[in-house]
């Protein structure tokens, strides 16, 4: 059984699994129960994409709505940086995320 997986956690998984058989066997006899072996299904890449997906949503809403507040300011007293964020990390998102900082700009009174 432990040749025919193909081990796609390489050594650290073989180390983890025989660590695991070694803690919890009762008898003298070494012993992996198969369920130990990762069954990795086709659904996990589209569920961690999916995550991501949602976790970019997110994150873009919350630095449009600092842009929002601060009138497409990223820096400054008035600054979206004012969200917790310095300055160049916010630009580096705002980037990354395409998010078009002047549609925030209003005329200040």
């Amino acid at each position: 059984m432990l040749q025919a997986y193909h081990w796609p956690g390489n050594i650290r998984e073989l180390q983890n699994v025989i660590e695991r058989s070694v803690i919890v066997c009762e008898t003298e006899t070494f012993a992996v129960d198969e369920s130990w072996l990762s069954r990795e299904s086709v659904q996990t890449a589209p569920a961690s994409q999916a995550l991501a997906d949602k976790l970019a949503r997110q994150e873009k809403e919350l630095i449009e709505a600092a842009l929002a507040a601060s009138r497409g300011r990223v820096s400054g007293l008035r600054g979206g940086g004012q969200a917790g964020i310095a300055p160049s990390t916010l630009e580096a998102k705002i980037r990354s995320l395409q998010i078009n900082k002047h549609r925030f700009k209003t005329p200040s009174r």
